[in-house]
Formats: C-alpha cells, sequence, structure tokens
C-alpha cells in the first residue's frame, strides 16, 4: 500500500493525506501549496522520508517523531496482544533505545515499577496513557483489518460470489442479477478509474468522496442520477462492511445526493392512440401489434408482455395472471415490486393471445406467449417492443425528434392506460390492476388530460360564455 496519496482541494491546490500501511487509516494530511500534481508528488515524498515540516503543520503530530518518518506500525495493534510479562520486557526495550528511563505516571514524575503477586494477567498496564493489556479488543475484532476499496465494491456487487447476495438470498429477498450487473459496470468505470487498486476503504474522507462525485458531474458531464447511482454503488456496500464489523464507520455520511429533475412521461392523444390502432405496421396478426394492445389496454410493462406464458390466460373467465417479468440477465423473474396480480381481459385479445402462443413449435403450458422466433424456449426481447413502436409512430406522422422531445416510449402505453382506468374507475380498483403499492404511483401514471375531461372543460367554457353573451 502506497504511504500517502493526493487530493485536490477547492482551491485547486494538491493535498497529501499520510496513512498507517497497515490499516489504512490516514495518520496525517498536509497542503503542498502546489497545484502541479507531478510537484505535489515531489513533495509529498520528500516528506515521508523526512518528517513533515514544523511550520504549518498538522494536529496530527504523532506522525512525526524527532524528524524521522513513521514506521507505519498499527501500535494499538501490537499493544493489544502483549501480556503483562512481555509489556514489562518492551518498556525496558524501549527506555535502553530511547533513554527514556522507568514508566512515568500522569504527572510525569518518575515511578518505580512493581508487579503485585496477586496480579491478574489481564490487568492494563499504564505507559504514557497508552493501555497495554493481554486481553484483545474482540467487540469488532475486524475494524483494524485494512479494505481494500475498489476489491470491496467488486466483491460485493459481483452477483455470482457476493456475500451479501448470498445472505440476502437465504433470507428470501429477491436480489435482481441485472442491478448487480449495472452497480458492478459503475465501479468499474468511475470508482475504480478514479482511485487506485491499493486504496482502503479506511483511508476515505467524506470531502475526498464528494470532489470524486462532483468530478463526474462536472468534469465527465454524468447525468445526475448516473452520479447518484455511483454514489449508492458505494453507500450499500460500506454500509454492508460496517453491519460485518469491517469498518466503523460510512465514509460517505454526509456527503449530498445530487438533485435529479425528471422529466415528466409523455403519452399519445386518444386520437394518435385510434390511428396507431388501425395502422397496418405491416405486423397484421403480428406479435408487435398484440404487445400493443395489451399494454395500452390492460397497462403491463414490457418485462410482464415478455414473461406471459400460456397458463398465465384464461379464456374462460377472461382473466390474465401476471406472475412474472423477464429480462435479459435475470430472465423469469418475478414482478417490478415482486407481487402478482389477476386482472380482467377482453375475450377477443384472450383469444389473439392463446392463438400466437399455439404456433411456437415448443407449445405448452409454460411455453410464453410471446416466443421468440430465434429461439423457441425464450421471449421476445422487451426492448423489441420499443423499437417497432418508434416505427409505427413515424407511420402516423410523428417524428422521431418529436418523439423524444415528447418523451414518449413504450412505457408510455401504461401511462395511457392508467389515465384511461383513472377516469371510469376508483383509485383502489386502478392500483390493483396497475400493480402500485402507494396511490402517489396511481396518482402520477394517471395525471393526464384526456379528450373525455377536455370535453367536459370545453363544455363548462362554453356555458359560461353563454352567460356573459345573454347579460
Amino acid at each position: 500500500m502506497q504511504p500517502f496519496y493526493l487530493s485536490k482541494n477547492s482551491s485547486g491546490f494538491y493535498k497529501a493525506y499520510f496513512v498507517n500501511t497497515e490499516t489504512g487509516k490516514v495518520i496525517a494530511t498536509k497542503s503542498t501549496h502546489s497545484t502541479n500534481k507531478f510537484e505535489a508528488t515531489q513533495i509529498a515524498s520528500n516528506w515521508h522520508l523526512n518528517g513533515l515540516p514544523s511550520a504549518r503543520t498538522t494536529s496530527c503530530s504523532n506522525y512525526k517523531n524527532n524528524s524521522a518518518p513513521s514506521s507505519g506500525m498499527d501500535l494499538q495493534s501490537i499493544v493489544n496482544r502483549l501480556t503483562r510479562d512481555e509489556a514489562l520486557e518492551l518498556n525496558a526495550m524501549i527506555s535502553a533505545r530511547f533513554s527514556l528511563g522507568a514508566f512515568c505516571d500522569e504527572d510525569n514524575d518518575v515511578a518505580e515499577v512493581q508487579e503485585p503477586a496477586n496480579a491478574a494477567v489481564s490487568e492494563p498496564v499504564t505507559i504514557d496513557s497508552i493501555s497495554l493489556s493481554s486481553v484483545p479488543q474482540s467487540e469488532n475484532p475486524n475494524t483494524s483489518e485494512s479494505v481494500l476499496l475498489i476489491e470491496a465494491l467488486t466483491n460485493f456487487w459481483d452477483f455470482d460470489n457476493s456475500e451479501y447476495v448470498k445472505k440476502r438470498q437465504l433470507r428470501g429477498f429477491d436480489i435482481k442479477q441485472r442491478n448487480c450487473k449495472e452497480k458492478l459496470g459503475i465501479v468499474r468505470r468511475y470508482w475504480a478509474t478514479y482511485f487506485d487498486a491499493d486504496r482502503t476503504v479506511q483511508s476515505l474522507t467524506s470531502r475526498e468522496l464528494d470532489e470524486f462525485l462532483l468530478s463526474l458531474r462536472r468534469d465527465r458531464g454524468l447525468s445526475a442520477d448516473t452520479v447518484n447511482k455511483t454514489m449508492t454503488a458505494g453507500n450499500m456496500a460500506f454500509e454492508f462492511l460496517i453491519k460485518e464489523g469491517r469498518l466503523e464507520k460510512n465514509p460517505l455520511t454526509g456527503v449530498e445526493r445530487f438533485r435529479v429533475q425528471t422529466r415528466k412521461r409523455g403519452i399519445p392523444t386518444e386520437t394518435e392512440m385510434k390511428q396507431l390502432m388501425a395502422l397496418d405496421w405491416d405486423w397484421t396478426d403480428s406479435v408487435y401489434k398484440l404487445a400493443f394492445k395489451v399494454a395500452a389496454l390492460f397497462g403491463l410493462r414490457a418485462g410482464e408482455i415478455s414473461g406471459l406464458q400460456v397458463c398465465d390466460i384464461d379464456a374462460v373467465a377472461d382473466l390474465l395472471y401476471i406472475r412474472h417479468s423477464w429480462n435479459d440477465t435475470d430472465k423469469l423473474k418475478d414482478t417490478k415490486n415482486g407481487d402478482d396480480r389477476t386482472i380482467p381481459i377482453e375475450h377477443g385479445v384472450a383469444l389473439e393471445l392463446l392463438a400466437n402462443a399455439r404456433r411456437n413449435p415448443s407449445y405448452s403450458d409454460t411455453s410464453f406467449v410471446f416466443w421468440s422466433s430465434k429461439v423457441n424456449d425464450q421471449p421476445i426481447w422487451p426492448s423489441s417492443f420499443d423499437d417497432d413502436f418508434y416505427i409505427a409512430m413515424q407511420k402516423i406522422g410523428i417524428s422521431e425528434e418529436q418523439r423524444k422531445e415528447r418523451n414518449i416510449v413504450f412505457h408510455s402505453l401504461r401511462h395511457y392506460c392508467a389515465t384511461q382506468i383513472a377516469q371510469r374507475t376508483s383509485l383502489e380498483i386502478a392500483m390493483k390492476i396497475l400493480g402500485h403499492r402507494t396511490e402517489e404511483m396511481t396518482r402520477l401514471y394517471s395525471a393526464h388530460e384526456t379528450q373525455t375531461k377536455l370535453n367536459n372543460v370545453k363544455d363548462v367554457l362554453a356555458q359560461g360564455w353563454k352567460i356573459l353573451e345573454s347579460a
């Protein structure tokens, strides 16, 4: 492990952080008063070899001992392992080496060392307020162990080998491999390219981490949402290390997250939806138009459409059971929030779904309704629904630029469905159909004006105008 590292302060000067190479903890800090990294490195190297200068030193005076560099040894760890006899022998050796004399009491008066005849092995001995005891501090046995930052983050988000993932799964929680894969990519792209491989978690400071996150936004131009995800990738790992007793405190505590300004999801108008439904997209009897219907009429997410199996369709009772979702990493998994739901379905659409499923050469009760023609036992990937939907939008006269400006995607069809349901039924029923756990989420999805509502407003305004005209 390197004995020091550099970090720019708010004024642009490089500050040197000297680290105990055994524990990874920062033991001294000092500004190099240089904005040149090469020059700052030379200055810090000289301080490491010859000791910190007496002027403008930090409060960490224990780093400097007679202008000699620190040995880097974890003295507390050594002390905790000593027996009483070893402590006495060590004191004699230290006294002879540095001409310190006998033990000193709290007033620095010389005190004769006498061992009580009935002294217990675990009784502490004090040398200049340093406690020597044969009893190790065992409440947090691993917090003195150095934890390499990049290694810890990588291991935490490695889905197949993560202790965190294994323990959560044993407790019955559904951990998405896709999320772990995303966070592991973030660790490799951002954390590992900013911090050296030999940096320890214990050596991190909140100020340095704040500068790291700010640099991602300022220098690399990342979105606020991506920077927040980068912060989450570290924060969850640090909290796990604390829980495991390997870290005393989270260095991200107090670091402020970035404000994310989300764009409101746009939806096609009712006129546009009618045009899309009537449009021949060259998908007559096509699975993509069928997916469009399921999303627009029943509010299914793209992953839930991909995850539909034959056994999920009851064409007698006209019910659709939403029990799974599909993505390219986790494959067939639970729904987004882990809750199953049952929704009524139009009989004709139920028959269309079953007819499409029966075309599959590997048709069975558990085969996919939207099966892939390339791999029969796998469904069409959710992203494919987006692609065909965008082509259809262009065919009714909405350019790609206009679609992006209005923020319309395949998921917008779920918002359209939510809006239609909210105008025709109670909030409670809308929540059940859409699979929302909170009323706030349902309101968010249904916060669009329908043509029916606008027509009602038009009637009210017209009546008001007539009143004014007759006055």
